[in-house]
């Protein structure tokens, strides 16, 4: 383990809640090495770095937080390294507050386009699952395009709370594991958002294999690192962050898939619906100008206008092979 202060290279970034943490190197999650990386950010932690609001889902802050970030020298994947240790990201994830519920009604839109774009590769609309589900207002989109039965899996106590009768039985609370379900149930799991989000997504994708039906598909939704937007704003991207510990593009997408034996299907680039007021709050301008900018677009009744935009996200459905 590589102490923390190791990793605080300026002053202002110190401060006594990380002293007492240590980190823990981390592997690449395609080829498995630990140190056949290059450093492409060094870490910025600030007092407010480790607790349950800035593992809090799209959340808004000030100041940018995020872990060393380095690349894979063989297949290219970025990821933290070091990190803080499984068991406390786990802890953060139960902890955390359900934040973005004003934003629900575009997520589920833009979600469900995607649905409906992936059902031509399904072996059937029996069983869907959701990795990170929230309060389940996907599960209820995916009802409502016909699913038979749905299911998901989320750490957030308040987020399960707050799920509606329809589908809040059938969300089980913890990080997913295939031991939550049975193997060859599933026709597809949706990882929305959130693949990057674990400390093994490899894993992850291996888990989904076991529970998915033969010829059943994984759609996965990611921040995309050859976006425009990343590729302009680098590591003041919302894409750097600390709850991020792995960050795609669709090549290094396609690559985790296919070392989980999923055979890629089908790549997008994902058009997001998102308030004007909310993109706002996404560009890395300084706290006083998006401030400002927002109230100009209150005061013009702009705030709350839906966009339909490519904002740097790509798509990636992977199926297991049929029998």
């Amino acid at each position: 383990m590589l102490d923390f202060l190791g990793f605080c290279l300026d002053n202002d970034l110190m401060n006594s809640t990380a002293n007492n943490l240590t980190l823990i190197p981390t592997k690449c999650a395609i080829c498995g090495t630990l140190d056949n990386a290059q450093e492409i950010y060094p870490p910025r932690l600030y007092e407010e770095a480790i607790d349950e609001k800035t593992f809090s889902a799209r959340r808004f802050y000030d100041k940018k937080n995020h872990f060393r970030i380095v690349k894979c020298e063989k297949c290219g994947l970025l990821r933290s390294d070091p990190i803080i240790d499984v068991k406390l990201v786990g802890k953060l994830y139960e902890d955390s507050s359900l934040t973005y519920e004003s934003h629900i009604p575009n997520l589920r839109k833009t979600y469900g386009r995607y649905l409906k774009r992936i059902t031509r590769f399904l072996p059937a609309k029996d069983r869907l699952l959701e990795i990170g589900c929230g309060n389940g207002f996907f599960l209820e989109e995916a009802l409502d395009h016909g699913f038979r039965e749905v299911w998901g899996a989320e750490p957030g106590v308040e987020a399960i709370e707050k799920a509606s009768s329809r589908v809040k039985k059938n969300i089980k609370l913890g990080m997913f594991s295939a031991q939550m379900f049975p193997e060859n149930v599933f026709d597809i799991v949706c990882i929305f958002q959130t693949l990057e989000h674990f400390i093994d997504p490899a894993k992850v994708l291996d888990d989904c294999q076991k529970i998915l039906k033969p010829g059943g598909v994984v759609l996965a939704i990611n921040h995309n690192l050859d976006s425009l937007p990343v590729k302009i704003f680098g590591e003041k991207s919302p894409v750097v962050d600390i709850e991020h510990m792995y960050l795609f593009s669709a090549d290094t997408m396609k690559k985790i898939f296919e070392k989980a034996g999923l055979k890629t299907v089908d790549v997008f680039s994902v058009w997001n619906r998102h308030s004007f007021g909310y993109l706002l709050t996404l560009i890395p301008f300084p706290k006083i100008l998006k401030d400002f900018l927002i109230k100009i677009a209150n005061f013009l009744s702009l705030a709350r206008l839906p966009l339909f935009l490519p904002i740097g996200n790509v798509g990636v459905a992977g199926q297991k092979p049929k029998l």
